[in-house]
């Protein structure tokens, strides 16, 4: 194993302190000069540089480190591995190559040495698998087996079950998500509107940071723990000694998830809901929420779960900030159509892309808005440019914005907001038709393809529902070319949403 010098070690901890104070252009400075010297080519050195490009937006920078690093195996430091494979699964997943993504993640799974890293590893890859076109049930029975038979590997056993019973129905919440994040907003009418003579509230928070959404949601509840920074099992056994009987998880796979704590079954009853779109793959949880739209069978292929199914929709939207108002159409002021999409661009497949770039042919001189941190560098650009143009879509089309706190003003420069598949819209698809901008969605069998399908029946937009990629084109293109239609929805759209169950939080 390489050792660094003296002079280069300082070096080193000079641009390491450069990039924790985001001084990213002074840290890269010092970085090319440690890879130039003697006696410093070490993984480490490499590593920091892929942070740094990572942290200034030049993910495509960020993938060519990581990748010379993986190639090398990390001679030196070998242990850097799995933080290696973790930082290009995501970074795949930023450019929207979720098939890269996956199996960089399960490099991760292979490479940690720790189980509770290996299980955060293997919900990312879950996670970036969501986004994978084509894949079957047998492809996720076997995801979803890989991730239950590690989360018992290390010998976990199930709590006995124990009788009791209370004058209140106990709820439980579990999540990373209690702030405004879309969990937060969609879980603020379970918490705000509950029959308190009915059912005790306990939440169960492993969010570090707070905010005035996560002081109101407190305030609401009967009981508030912090868990963040508790074992799994510390916070399974809290949960089992507040005598639980309904244990609802928010995060399934999503970034910063407690799924694992459900594995000692601590409650009566477990299931998964609004934070994540498939199935946990685990069997000590009994139900995933769903509707009559996005589940239209009590079992679907691959879930290990049955589906609950209520009556409308099981998302409730409480906007947690002053929404802009609606804005006139794009259309008037440019005399062409502008579609786009918000969605995460790591749901962007070329299967869609090929798809945008024939309805932007079936409608003269429209173009096509993307928004996403990748367009914040010129290398993000010039990557997407390219990958788009592969996929029958100039340059000339396109319009590219970075990350920014605005992102619902923006909606001004759209008509027609166009939903991703297989990995559908949530948030996204509600703050676009809040906006007065109609969503284009396609939908297939299973819960988590169907988000958009539900959201657009329960709105009674059911028309811009899409069964298959020709019927998607076709709506798309009908649209486009119909611009007082358009102009009528602008006008009406919020009105149709607020009236909706979308929305109906007392209900």
């Amino acid at each position: 194993m390489a050792v660094m010098t003296k002079e280069c070690w300082a070096m080193y901890k000079e641009a390491l302190g450069f990039w924790k104070s985001a001084r990213f252009l002074e840290a890269e400075n010092i970085v090319e000069k440690l890879l130039a010297a003697d006696g410093s080519e070490v993984s480490k050195v490499h590593l920091l540089s892929a942070y740094i490009k990572r942290s200034s937006g030049d993910t495509i920078g960020e993938i060519a480190i990581l990748n010379r690093l993986v190639e090398e195996g990390c001679q030196d430091e070998p242990d850097l591995l799995g933080d290696v494979y973790s930082m290009l699964g995501q970074a795949y997943s930023i450019i929207g190559e979720p098939d890269k993504a996956v199996e960089s993640f399960l490099q991760a799974v292979n490479a940690e040495d720790s189980l509770k890293n290996k299980l955060v590893e293997y919900s990312n890859a879950i996670f970036a698998a969501a986004s994978l076109s084509g894949t079957d049930g047998d492809f996720w029975r076997l995801l979803y087996k890989g991730y239950e038979d590690l989360l018992y590997s290390g010998g976990l056993v199930p709590y006995a079950d124990k009788p009791w019973q209370h004058e209140r129905l106990r709820v439980g919440y579990l999540s990373s998500d209690f702030l405004r994040h879309p969990v937060g907003a969609l879980l603020w009418p379970l918490i705000t509107r509950a029959d308190k003579n009915s059912f005790q509230l306990f939440c169960y928070a492993g969010n570090a940071e707070s905010d005035k959404l996560t002081a109101a949601l407190r305030k609401h509840a009967d009981v508030w723990r912090q868990v963040k920074d508790w074992s799994f099992k510390s916070i399974a056994k809290q949960i089992y000694i507040d005598e639980i009987d309904i244990l609802v998880d928010l995060g399934g796979h999503t970034k910063g998830n407690m799924l694992p704590v459900l594995a000692w079954r601590p409650a009566k009853l477990q299931i998964s809901a609004i934070g994540w779109v498939g199935s946990t793959g685990m069997s000590a949880v009994d139900y995933v929420l769903g509707d009559e739209f996005c589940t239209p069978f009590t079992r679907q292929s691959a879930y290990v779960e049955k589906l609950l199914k209520i009556r409308g929709s099981h998302f409730c939207f409480h906007p947690y900030r002053t929404m802009p108002e609606v804005s006139e159409s794009p259309y008037k002021h440019n005399g062409y159509i502008t579609f786009g999409c918000f969605n995460n661009f790591s749901k962007v497949t070329d299967d869609m892309l090929v798809l945008w770039s024939r309805l932007l042919a079936g409608v003269p001189n429209s173009k096509l808005f993307l928004k996403h941190k990748l367009f914040d560098s010129a290398e993000g650009i010039k990557y997407t440019e390219e990958r788009l143009e592969r996929c029958g879509i100039p340059a000339d089309r396109l319009i590219l914005r970075g990350f920014s706190e605005d992102y619902l003003e923006q909606y001004a420069d759209m008509d027609i907001a166009l939903d991703t598949f297989p990995y559908t819209g949530g948030m996204t698809t509600f703050e676009a038709l809040y906006m007065g901008v109609p969503v284009v969605s396609m939908y297939g069998e299973s819960r988590g393809q169907r988000f958009g399908y539900s959201m657009l029946m329960n709105a009674g937009l059911g028309d811009m529902a899409a069964q298959d990629s020709e019927e998607y084109v076709d709506i798309a293109t009908a649209l486009g070319n119909n611009p007082e239609l358009l102009l009528d929805l602008r006008t009406h759209l919020r009105d149709i949403i607020k009236a909706s169950p979308l929305m109906d939080e007392a209900g």
